[in-house]
């Protein structure tokens, strides 16, 4: 195994920059999850670790050897594509032992891999078929087998997960984790699902129009975001986002004249201040209170066990989303007295950047 490092990593086609100086260290046996929106650079950035585009400046190292120059075969990567890329004309045990049968190893060695891989994944018994007779959640165990095999020192996986349906995605997400688990190699993995990136990841990595908006842990992203791109971008329904003015005492006014209180910032805000204040769904409460403002019902999702609400002030100001136990007593049309604990709210400056408050809970 080995860590990598990507250092200031530019990437142009003609006059389009699709990655503006990305630079990313990932511990040895760590799980590394890039994510971002369709067009940010992400699958871009993975072929060129694995030497799949020349990167127009900067630098990848892997463990601690510069690989910037080297051809794919010499880096020490395997990587997993989201169309599985396997041979049709070839079996399963055919595909998953091709590169070693190129690379000229020794046929028992061969077998004792394939064989090896195949016992991880689960999939002795496919050995024989060829792809077309495996379903697609088989077919992506093979992706993965015929990586295995190579003994990589780093995974790279580019949205493996993507032409799988949804029930087959959670439990590929499960066999992810274990094999990372059981393994322990270095993986970089790319995906627009923010689902699957605070799932799986050790941290993750959050790029938009070819830049980091983001790195940390999938709790310190959710809890902490660094902006309202971030805030949003994780975390399902999404943050709440609401335009207000700072006034005295720490308190804000709503675009709608209602006020709130806040929490304690890291450093004072003067009022009159332009701010958004965050607050993801499942932090809002219903119930009488002092501080409790009065929301129209809109609209009701009902999700099983879950109800995604909603709201809007008296047919003005910002639709706001709540998240809650479903009981069945919610209605449209219905007024209800909703809560918004300063401790659970997040404000962030007029170009989006987050404020600090004093201390997090």
């Amino acid at each position: 195994m080995a860590g990598l490092s990507i250092e200031n990593a530019r990437k142009s086609f003609g006059e389009t920059q699709v990655l503006r100086g990305v630079s990313i260290d990932v511990a040895d046996g760590e799980f590394a999850v890039i994510v971002g929106p369709s067009g940010c650079g992400k699958s871009t950035l993975l072929r060129a670790v694995a030497g799949l585009e020349e990167l127009t400046e900067g630098r990848i190292a892997i463990g601690g050897r510069d690989v910037t120059d080297l051809p794919p075969s010499a880096r020490g990567i395997a990587m997993v594509f989201q169309s599985y890329a396997l041979y049709p004309h070839l079996t399963v045990y055919e595909n998953m032992a091709f590169a070693l049968r190129i690379a000229q190893a020794d046929k028992g060695a061969i077998d004792s891999a394939v064989r090896g891989a195949a016992a991880i994944l689960n999939i002795e018994g496919l050995l024989e078929r060829k792809p077309a007779a495996l379903s697609g959640g088989q077919r992506q165990r093979v992706a993965i087998g015929r990586a295995i095999v190579r003994q990589p020192q780093i995974f790279l996986f580019d949205e493996p997960l993507s032409n799988l349906d949804a029930d087959l995605r959670v439990r590929m997400r499960y066999e992810f984790a274990a094999l990372h688990k059981t393994l322990g190699t270095t993986t970089l993995y790319v995906t627009h699902d923010q689902v699957e990136a605070m799932t799986l990841a050790d941290r993750i990595i959050v790029l938009r129009d070819g830049r980091i908006e983001q790195i940390g842990t999938p709790r310190e992203l959710y809890e902490r975001p660094a902006n309202i791109f971030v805030a949003q971008f994780l975390g399902t329904p999404r943050m709440n986002i609401i335009p207000a003015v700072l006034t005295t005492d720490g308190r804000a006014r709503l675009d709608d004249g209602r006020e709130i209180n806040l929490p304690t910032m890291a450093a004072a805000l003067a009022p009159g201040t332009r701010v958004s204040v965050g607050i993801r769904p499942e932090h809002l409460r219903i119930g009488a209170a002092p501080d409790a403002l009065p929301f129209t019902i809109s609209f009701v999702e009902r999700l099983g066990g879950l109800a995604t609400v909603h709201l809007q002030a008296d047919g003005a100001g910002e639709r706001i989303a709540c998240q809650f136990r479903d009981d069945g007593s919610l209605s449209e049309g219905a007024t209800i007295a909703l809560q918004l604990p300063p401790d659970c709210l997040h404000l962030f400056d007029a170009g989006g950047g987050a404020l600090p408050r004093e201390a997090y809970k």
